[in-house]
């Protein structure tokens, strides 16, 4: 590199906002002259130009430079088809309750404190936080009244971590970020919002994750915000946020709604409240609440464990908070849910051959449509299994089986070649019989307060009852409780309930816990005090 060029890089690289303002309006005279299509540099300074007005209006780039810390809140209703009702919603999302957030970012501090409080419609009330300071998080959950601690656990404050998805719609954070990522910062057209003209700019947020803002050209402030993100039934999809409303805190421009949607469907309508940056935080705001017992660290390798005769159980997904149930046959194997995405489904196969590797995998019984129980049914598929569940989820499960989950595996957009075997269950359930007269009971929980249709599996052989979201230990009691207590109480050989979301509970322990008075609900849940 020849020493002019060395003088012209560093001079591109030292110049300041106001210079990239007046490159741009040179910029757009060369534009008219050669063509109506900007060059690369053309939209480089013109990106440039939009985010220092932008940051400008928004406070201005010493305040925003100097935001070291924020908490606030969000509520409002939640809407979700892939997590909803019925499967026949999936593409007609109906109301699926309320949330609220708190979120505590300590930028200067490197702490991070997430609370939230969320009530279905249905029942399932659950109450929980993501804690982490000094190199450990803490997981508190308000039902058991209890934590889980993970020392030496990744920061949050990595790319593509909780603190980015956290803040990703806040207007100051995002300008923050374009402000020192600008060289990132590309315009990429002129659009508009409810009649109201914007510029549309692109940048990275960071290594994994690129916005695209839509910044009004009357006040300068951003009204819109688009990134790529993971989704069961198109694979990867654009989140859409617009935001509605202008409020100051600590001298920065915050909307006061925030409207997101996914596949054009709203599935969350927050108002944000309760807004200070650069907030004094106290220790206790980022340890464990008070009077929580510690519960021990789940694994997060995996590991196969033979819990009682044929049953068996693969812990470790997610983390540790994700368990799968097989039960080996005489001459195969049935497997109980594919959670997730196809990775950690394919995960559990292997496991499944390490236990019975002369034993083919016949049957997947899927409790529900739910993504978390179902995405990666494609893993099933490839082997050519047969997926046992209700009929009005087929359409679903092969469209999960299609997306493949690549936000899990890598794998890009829709494989259309990939298709399940399926064999539809009845209401009420049905027997799965092996060439030795050994039998399995698919139980059917129809018209549940949380799907239209959950199947259990039961082995009768050793009394262990495999449940999805029969049972968890972190949600309020609701009628789809009460009615696996019912049955439980009603077959004397049932002696043990696994559940995908929780370790395994006894007969004895669950029927006590069922005859307990319960909150009828966690929500509104006052969280911590400012």
């Amino acid at each position: 590199m020849n020493r002019a060029t060395r003088i012209a890089l560093a001079a591109i690289t030292a110049l300041p906002m106001a210079l990239a303002c007046a490159q741009w309006a040179g910029a757009e005279g060369r534009k008219d002259e050669a063509t109506a299509t900007p060059d690369l540099v053309d939209r480089f300074y013109r990106g440039r130009a939009v985010i220092a007005a932008a940051a400008n209006a928004t406070g201005g780039v010493a305040a925003l430079r100097g935001l070291n810390g924020l908490s606030y809140e969000l509520a409002g209703p939640i809407f979700n088809d892939v997590q909803g009702y019925s499967a026949s919603r999936i593409g007609n999302p109906a109301s699926d309750g309320r949330q609220r957030l708190r979120n505590l970012i300590d930028w200067s501090g490197s702490r991070f404190s997430q609370t939230v409080v969320q009530s279905a419609e249905s029942g399932y009330g659950s109450a929980f936080a993501t804690i982490w300071a000094g190199g450990t998080l803490y997981s508190p959950r308000w039902v058991p009244r209890d934590y889980g601690q993970q020392d030496n656990a990744p920061s949050p404050f990595l790319p593509g971590g909780a603190v980015m998805v956290s803040s990703r719609w806040l207007p100051p954070v995002i300008l923050k970020r374009a402000l020192q990522n600008q060289r990132s910062v590309y315009w990429v057209a002129e659009g508009s919002i409810d009649g109201e003209p914007t510029d549309i700019v692109d940048f990275t947020f960071d290594d994994v994750t690129r916005f695209r803002l839509h910044v009004s050209r009357g006040k300068r402030l951003i009204r819109r915000v688009e990134t790529i993100a993971p989704d069961p039934i198109v694979a990867d999809d654009v989140t859409i946020a617009d935001f509605g409303g202008d409020q100051i805190a600590g001298g920065l421009h915050f909307p006061q709604q925030i409207k997101a949607k996914r596949r054009g469907f709203v599935n969350q309508d927050f108002a944000l409240a309760a807004i200070a940056v650069n907030p004094v935080f106290e220790a206790r705001e980022f340890a464990p609440p008070e009077g929580f017992a510690r519960i021990p660290a789940a694994s997060p390798q995996l590991v196969t464990t033979q819990v009682s005769g044929r049953v068996y159980e693969v812990s470790g997904l997610a983390g540790g908070t994700y368990q799968v149930p097989f039960v080996v046959m005489a001459d195969f194997v049935v497997a109980y849910e594919a959670p997730l995405g196809i990775a950690q489904t394919r995960q559990v196969i292997a496991e499944i051959r390490k236990v019975a590797p002369g034993k083919p995998i016949k049957y997947v019984v899927v409790s529900h449509f739910h993504a978390d129980h179902a995405g990666g049914i494609g893993a099933y598929a490839e082997e050519g299994v047969t997926v046992l569940s209700a009929a009005e989820n087929q359409p679903v499960l092969q469209t999960y089986a299609r997306a493949n989950r690549p936000q899990s595996q890598g794998q890009e957009g829709i494989k259309n070649s990939v298709a399940i075997k399926f064999e539809p269950v009845p209401a009420k359930g049905m027997i799965i019989t092996d060439a030795a007269g050994g039998k399995l009971e698919i139980v059917g929980f129809a018209r549940n307060s949380h799907v239209e249709q959950m199947f259990a599996l039961y082995d009768p052989q050793s009394g262990v009852f495999m449940g999805a979201d029969h049972f968890i230990q972190a949600v309020t009691w609701n009628p789809t409780f009460a009615a696996t207590a019912r049955w439980i109480s009603q077959h004397g050989g049932a002696k043990l309930l696994l559940g995908t979301h929780n370790r395994s509970i006894t007969r004895d322990a669950f029927l006590r816990l069922a005859k307990q008075p319960h909150p009828a609900t966690l929500w509104p849940l006052a969280l911590p005090a400012a």
